[in-house]
C-alpha cells in the first residue's frame, strides 16, 4: 500500500456505494482518508483547492449532478483528478464528461477498474505538475536572460554615450585645434605651405571621421532633440553616403515616448538602414514614424533587390548573420512587435511597434 493516505472527497448519496468505491481503491493498493458529501451544499462546502488528491463523484444525486460538481471543482482547481462513477453512463454523456474536464469515468458494476483509473489519473497529474514546474523554470530562466540582455543593452548605450562624448569633446576638439594651427602656420610657411595644407586636409578628414563615429555611437540629437530629429539626421547622412534618395515622414509620430523606447527604436532603424546600404542595392529609402493602436510605430522600406527572409533567419540562428537577430531581440526586449516582409527583387519592408512606456502592454491605451 502507499505510505501516505490519499485524501479523497467522495460525492455519493448512497453510503453502501461509497464503501464499495473505497473498498475497490483499497484492493488496488490505495490507503484512503475519505471525506464524504451527499449533497450540493456538503460537497461545495467541503471542497477546497489543494486539500484533496482525488475527487470521486456519483453522476446523479437528488439535488446535484456529477457534471455540476465537476464544473464547481474546475473553476477552482484545474489539476485535481476527478473521476465520475455511474450506474449507467452512455457514450454521449461519457464524452460530455471528459470534454468538461473529468479525468475518467467508471461504471458502478465495473469498480474493479477504479483503482487503475485513479492510478493513471494521479500519474497524469504528477506528470502535468512536472511539466508545469519545468515550464515555470524555463520561463524564469528566460526572464532572467531577458533582464540580463536589457542590462547589457543599457550598459552598451551608456558606454556608447561616453565614447561619443570623449570623441567629440576630447579628440574632436584636439583635431579642430590642430587643423586651425596648421592652417594658420601655412599662411606664413612659404615653400612649405602646400605640405602643411596637406596635413591640415588630412586632419580635417580625421576630424570628420571622428564626428561620424561619434554620431554613430550616440547621436547628440537623440538626447537633445528627440527621436524624430535624430532619425531624420541619420537617414539624411546615411542616404548621402549610400547615394540613396531619402524619404522621411514623422507627421503622425506620438508624443511622450520614454527615452529608453526612443533609443530602442533608433537602434532598430539604424540597423535597418545599415542593412539597406550594405545589401539592398536600392535607389530609394522610406522611413516613417507614426502612431498605431496607441503605440509608436516605425516603418523602414526600400526598393532594393530584397532577400530570402527564412534563409536570413537560419543564418542568424547559426551565428553567420546577426543583424536580423539583433533587431528581433531589441524589439522583443522593448516589449515591441516586429514584422518583416521581403522577397527577391521585391524590396523589403520592416514594421516595428513599441510601447510608449516600458512595460506597457499592447492595446492598453
Amino acid at each position: 500500500m502507499s505510505a501516505r493516505a490519499l485524501q479523497v472527497l467522495v460525492l455519493e448519496d448512497e453510503p453502501a456505494d461509497a464503501e464499495l468505491e473505497l473498498a475497490a481503491l483499497a484492493d488496488g493498493g490505495f490507503r484512503c482518508a475519505p471525506t464524504f458529501a451527499d449533497s450540493r451544499a456538503a460537497f461545495e462546502a467541503a471542497f477546497v483547492p489543494g486539500r484533496y488528491d482525488l475527487v470521486i463523484a456519483d453522476y446523479r444525486l437528488p439535488d446535484y449532478t456529477g457534471l455540476e460538481a465537476l464544473e464547481h471543482v474546475r473553476r477552482q482547481d484545474a489539476l485535481v483528478p476527478f473521476v465520475l462513477v455511474s450506474g449507467a453512463l452512455g457514450e454521449e454523456r461519457a464524452v460530455e464528461a471528459l470534454r468538461s474536464g473529468a479525468t475518467d469515468y467508471v461504471l458502478k458494476h465495473g469498480l474493479a477498474r477504479l483503482a487503475s483509473a485513479v492510478r493513471r489519473a494521479l500519474e497524469e497529474r504528477r506528470e502535468h505538475e512536472r511539466h508545469l514546474a519545468t515550464r515555470r523554470a524555463l520561463e524564469l530562466s528566460q526572464e532572467r536572460l531577458r533582464a540580463l540582455s536589457r542590462r547589457l543593452l543599457e550598459v552598451q548605450e551608456e558606454e556608447r554615450g561616453r565614447l561619443a562624448r570623449d570623441l567629440h569633446d576630447d579628440i574632436g576638439q584636439a583635431l579642430t585645434a590642430l587643423k586651425i594651427q596648421l592652417e594658420s602656420l601655412a599662411r606664413s610657411a612659404g615653400v612649405n605651405a602646400a605640405r602643411i595644407l596637406e596635413c591640415a586636409d588630412t586632419t580635417r578628414h580625421a576630424l570628420e571621421r571622428v564626428r561620424q563615429l561619434s554620431l554613430s555611437l550616440r547621436p547628440s540629437q537623440l538626447d537633445d532633440l528627440g527621436l524624430v530629429a535624430a532619425l531624420r539626421s541619420h537617414l539624411d547622412r546615411q542616404a548621402s553616403i549610400g547615394g540613396l534618395t531619402p524619404n522621411f515622414d514623422a507627421a503622425e509620430a506620438p508624443r511622450g515616448v520614454a527615452p529608453e523606447i526612443e533609443t530602442a527604436c533608433f537602434r532598430v532603424a539604424q540597423e535597418a538602414i545599415n542593412n539597406v546600404l550594405r545589401h539592398a542595392e536600392a535607389r530609394n529609402l522610406w522611413l516613417r514614424l507614426f502612431t498605431a493602436g496607441g503605440r509608436l510605430a516605425l516603418s523602414v522600406r526600400d526598393d532594393g533587390k530584397g532577400f530570402d527572409l527564412e534563409g536570413a533567419r537560419r543564418r542568424g540562428a547559426a551565428g553567420a548573420s546577426l543583424g536580423l537577430v539583433g533587431i528581433e531581440e531589441r524589439v522583443a526586449l522593448a516589449g515591441g512587435t516586429l514584422e518583416l516582409r521581403s522577397a527577391p527583387a521585391q524590396g523589403t519592408v520592416l514594421l516595428a511597434t513599441f510601447p510608449l512606456q516600458p512595460g506597457e502592454k499592447e492595446g492598453s491605451r
